[in-house]
C-alpha cells in the first residue's frame, strides 16, 4: 500500500469533519434564529392581547366607576329614601353590575386561569355578586323583593320574585360587610391585573377603578349603625295602597248621546259583557295577595252574580287581571261594582271601587 493512502485517508476524515462542523454551526444558527423569530412574534402577539384586553378592560372599568358612584350615593342616602326609590336603585345596581360582568366574560372569552383576562372577569364577577348580596340584606330587613320586570305584556300576570329571606338587624349588617369585603378583594385584584399589563409586554395601561373609597363605609361598626338608621327610618317604613287603575268593558261604553243620565254606560246590544280591570300599587309595600271582587247585580230583579280575582302586586308595579263575564240581556239595566278588598294596612278607599250603572241596548 502506497504511503500516500493513510494521509489521503486522514484528509478525507478531517474535510468531513470540518464540513459536518459547518453543517452544524449553520443549523444552529437557523435554529437560533427561528427560535429568536418566533419569541419576537410571539412577544407581538402578546403586546397586542395586552393592549386589547386594557382597552376592553377600559370600556368597563368607566361603567363600572359610574355604577360605584351610585352605589355609594345610595349608602349616603339610604336612612332618607323612600321604599320605592330605594328597591329601584338596589334594583338598578344589580342590573349594571350583571351587565358589565357579562360584558366581561364576553371580552376575555376562554382565557387560562390566573392570566390578567381571566383575574379581569372575576373582579366584575365579584361586584356583581356584591350587589345582589347588598340587595339581598336590605330586602330581607325591610321585607322587600325586587321590582316585577318591566316590558312584560300587560294582558298577563308576570310572576313576582319571592320575597328575600326575612333577616334581623345583626344578619343584614353582617352581610353587608362581607358583601363590602368581596368589593375591597375586586379593588386588589383589579389593581393587581393593572400593574401586571403595565410591566408585561406592550405596557398596556388600564385605568383605575376602585370601588371601597373610604373603607370605614363597610367596617362592622359603621354598617351596623347604618343598619339601625335604615331598621328605624319613617320613610322606609311599609305604607299600603292599591288602587284600581283602569278598567275597560267589552263591548266599550257607547259615546254618550245628550240628555242620557250621568252615571250610566250605555253597552251596544248583546248577551255577555266582559270585565278587565288593572290593579296598580302606589304604597310602599309588595302586596303578595290583593283580592278584586266583580258583582253585577239587576236594576229589576234577579240574583246578583258575584265574582272573585285574587293576584301578587310588586312595589310600584301594576297587574291587568283575567277579564270577567257575565251574563246580560238586551233592554236591562245592572249595576256593575268593581272593588278591591283593602290589604291589612290600607286605610286609603280612594281609587278602590268602580260602580257604574250597565244599560243594555234592546235588540234591533
Amino acid at each position: 500500500m502506497s504511503p500516500r493512502w493513510p494521509r489521503r485517508a486522514r484528509r478525507r476524515t478531517r474535510t468531513r469533519r470540518v464540513i459536518l462542523l459547518v453543517a452544524a454551526v449553520i443549523l444552529l444558527a437557523l435554529l437560533v434564529g427561528g427560535l429568536t423569530q418566533v419569541a419576537r412574534q410571539s412577544q407581538a402577539y402578546d403586546a397586542d392581547s395586552n393592549r386589547t384586553l386594557a382597552a376592553q378592560g377600559a370600556v368597563l372599568a368607566d361603567q363600572s366607576n359610574a355604577t360605584s358612584r351610585t352605589v355609594r350615593t345610595l349608602l349616603e342616602d339610604l336612612p332618607t329614601m323612600a321604599r320605592q326609590s330605594l328597591q329601584a336603585a338596589l334594583d338598578g345596581a344589580v342590573r349594571q353590575t350583571a351587565a358589565e360582568s357579562q360584558q366581561a366574560g364576553v371580552a376575555t372569552g376562554n382565557t387560562p386561569a390566573g392570566s390578567p383576562g381571566s383575574e379581569l372577569t372575576t373582579v366584575f364577577s365579584e361586584r356583581a355578586q356584591s350587589m345582589e348580596d347588598l340587595r339581598g340584606a336590605l330586602d330581607g330587613l325591610l321585607g322587600m323583593v325586587p321590582s316585577a320586570v318591566t316590558g312584560a305584556p300587560a294582558s298577563r300576570t308576570v310572576p313576582l320574585p319571592g320575597p328575600a329571606a326575612s333577616l334581623s338587624a345583626s344578619e343584614a349588617a353582617n352581610r353587608i360587610t362581607a358583601a363590602g369585603a368581596l368589593l375591597s378583594r375586586s379593588d386588589a385584584l383589579y389593581g393587581s391585573v393593572r400593574r401586571t399589563l403595565a410591566t408585561s409586554a406592550g405596557h398596556a395601561r388600564l385605568p383605575g377603578s376602585v370601588w371601597v373609597t373610604d373603607p370605614r363605609v363597610w367596617q362592622a361598626g359603621s354598617v351596623a349603625a347604618l343598619v339601625d338608621q335604615v331598621a328605624t327610618s319613617p320613610t322606609l317604613e311599609p305604607s299600603h295602597y292599591v288602587v284600581l287603575r283602569t278598567v275597560r268593558l267589552t263591548p266599550p261604553v257607547l259615546p254618550p248621546v245628550s240628555g242620557a243620565p250621568a252615571g250610566v254606560a250605555v253597552l251596544s246590544p248583546t248577551t255577555q259583557v266582559g270585565v278587565t280591570a288593572v290593579l296598580a300599587d302606589q304604597g310602599a309595600a309588595t302586596e303578595p295577595v290583593v283580592r278584586t271582587t266583580f258583582s253585577l247585580a239587576p236594576q229589576a230583579s234577579g240574583a246578583t252574580v258575584t265574582k272573585t280575582e285574587t293576584t301578587a302586586l310588586g312595589l310600584g308595579g301594576s297587574v291587568t287581571l283575567p277579564t270577567v263575564l257575565f251574563a246580560v240581556a238586551p233592554g236591562k239595566s245592572y249595576v256593575l261594582t268593581v272593588q278591591i278588598v283593602l290589604p291589612p294596612g290600607q286605610v286609603l278607599t280612594d281609587g278602590t271601587v268602580y260602580q257604574p250603572t250597565l244599560r243594555v241596548s234592546p235588540a234591533t
